[in-house]
């Protein structure tokens, strides 16, 4: 059984120029992913003492696969979706950016101690003695009369996990960061249950705070703000577009729209690029040389693709 896709909707072979475009731009990324590759590699070959601190490293895992990723999409020209990780490449990275650029390793354990706490109230409603549990299973009976929480998870293994966590966060090493967590939870007399881990010691509230800090807030109300209409599909009219002045009707845009996707492409190579000069200048000053020497070459390649891909969009 094979459907075919309405070609004017979803548009599986496009014109073979708009691919070319869209494989260059992709290609192009490409090449920032895969020297990303070798600042993680570098990375995890320098041995640092304490179990804590990799964490950076596994940060800047997840912006290089969320870079891969937009990478895929703009091949694809799903242009409207790669924004959505185009957020999550900059929450990441941000958070990232925040992490080394001072305090990496009292960072790093409030990043740890949130997460542990987050974890531990998420599996505690899975476990019928708690209370959050009895709040969590009155929302499924109203639904369903019949629900039975043990059919949906295994409480045994649940109670091994929360266990670990809390093992974990009564490390001493954890002590002053989860009087932190405390005092944050309950700053300015309202308990706030799950605080960013960069709240602590009195850090941003929010990630609109944290890109002010590091002085982002461009990237933050131009593109984060703007892309949000992509995750919480409150921009669902974009689909449409005016037919001809004096016509009642409007035309489907088609699905895989190429629109923006140059400007998905610039932010995303800016961020990762961003990010590789500070995570260098923090974890790996000795590979400053050779990231300067692959950016000199890198430069060249995208002022060419750069004029390559270029294209006039008609409204």
């Amino acid at each position: 059984m094979k459907t075919e896709s309405i070609e004017e909707i979803l548009p599986r072979e496009p014109h073979k120029g708009l691919v070319l475009i869209l494989t260059k731009l992709s290609e192009t990324l490409n090449e920032v992913i895969n020297f990303g590759t070798n600042i993680l590699e570098w990375d995890l070959k320098k041995k640092r003492k304490g179990k804590d601190k990799n964490i950076p490293s596994v940060f800047l895992r997840n912006s290089i696969e969320l870079g891969d990723s937009i990478s895929i999409l703009i091949k694809a020209s799903s242009i409207d979706p790669a924004k959505i990780l185009v957020r999550s490449l900059m929450e990441n990275t941000f958070g990232l950016l925040y992490m080394i650029e001072k305090d990496e390793h009292i960072r790093a354990h409030c990043f740890l101690v949130c997460k542990a706490n987050k974890d531990i109230r998420y599996y505690k409603q899975f476990i019928k003695e708690e209370d959050i549990s009895k709040r969590f299973v009155s929302k499924f009976i109203k639904q369903e009369p019949d629900f039975k929480l043990e059919n949906h998870c295994n409480p045994a293994e649940i109670k091994t996990v929360i266990k670990a966590k809390e093992e974990l966060l009564n490390l001493p090493i954890y002590d002053s960061i989860n009087l932190e967590y405390q005092r944050t939870c309950s700053k300015n007399g309202k308990r706030n249950n799950n605080p960013n881990w960069y709240s602590l010691f009195d850090g941003p509230n929010n990630f609109e705070s944290l890109c002010y800090y590091l002085k982002n807030t461009i990237l933050y109300e131009f593109q984060y703000r703007k892309y949000s209409e992509n995750v919480h599909v409150t921009n669902v009219m974009k689909g449409f577009v005016k037919a001809k002045t004096g016509e009642d009707k409007a035309d489907l845009i088609q699905i895989r729209d190429f629109k923006d996707c140059k400007e998905v492409f610039y932010i995303a190579i800016n961020i990762l690029l961003d990010l590789y000069r500070e995570y260098v200048k923090k974890r790996l000053p000795e590979k400053q040389s050779e990231l300067d020497k692959w950016y000199v070459e890198f430069e060249k390649v995208f002022e060419k693709i750069d004029w390559e891909t270029r294209f006039i969009y008609v409204e």
